[in-house]
């Protein structure tokens, strides 16, 4: 979130509209603060490992994910054609949508596919942040972070809930990712 908000202002740093502001605090406040600490309150309620494998420890996994990132950058260049900032930022952002999505595909715990969606969601706003500039309206910003305050509340009560309810079978830790 920290990073997603400096690539904000480097991109807009007149700081006189007020969705500039609402979209710098949305970032860092919710993606950089709220987002890590309520994940982070909730595995010591729930007397978990402090570390927890996104990617499996594998070289399978890993090569994978390498080959994710290098194909983002790959499909960078096809979709701006000038290089500069906007392209670095948009490969960033495709890597960051396609390790989310190997994240999902390969995890079989709530936590793990909880992570794999908010980087997910993390690498759609850096999408948001490298297209083309158009001033929505203040509804629509406070809007967006309603949704995204909203769907984190409900990752977290998803993940209470299904560790209330161990016999379920989506939360049994023994399942190991398919890669």
């Amino acid at each position: 979130g920290f990073l997603i908000a400096w690539a904000a202002y480097r991109l807009n740093p007149e700081l006189h509209a007020v969705e500039t502001w609402l979209t710098l605090v949305a970032l860092v406040l919710v993606r950089g603060v709220a987002a890590p600490l309520l994940l982070y309150r909730l595995l010591l309620s729930q007397n978990r490992a402090a570390r927890h494998d996104i990617i499996a420890p594998n070289l399978l996994s890993w090569t994978v994910a390498l080959g994710l990132v290098l194909a983002a950058f790959n499909l960078s260049a096809a979709l701006v054609p000038i290089d500069g900032d906007q392209r670095a930022l948009i490969s960033v952002a495709a890597a960051g949508v396609l390790l989310g999505f190997l994240v999902l595909a390969s995890q079989s715990t709530p936590f793990g596919q909880v992570v794999g969606a908010l980087r997910l969601e993390n690498g759609i706003a850096l999408f948001e942040l490298g297209g083309a500039r158009h001033h929505g309206t203040l509804v629509t910003h406070v809007g967006q972070i309603a949704i995204v305050a909203g769907t984190l509340g409900l990752y977290l009560w998803l993940l209470r809930g299904l560790s209330e309810g161990s016999s379920s079978p989506l939360a049994s830790p023994q399942d190991e990712p398919t890669l």
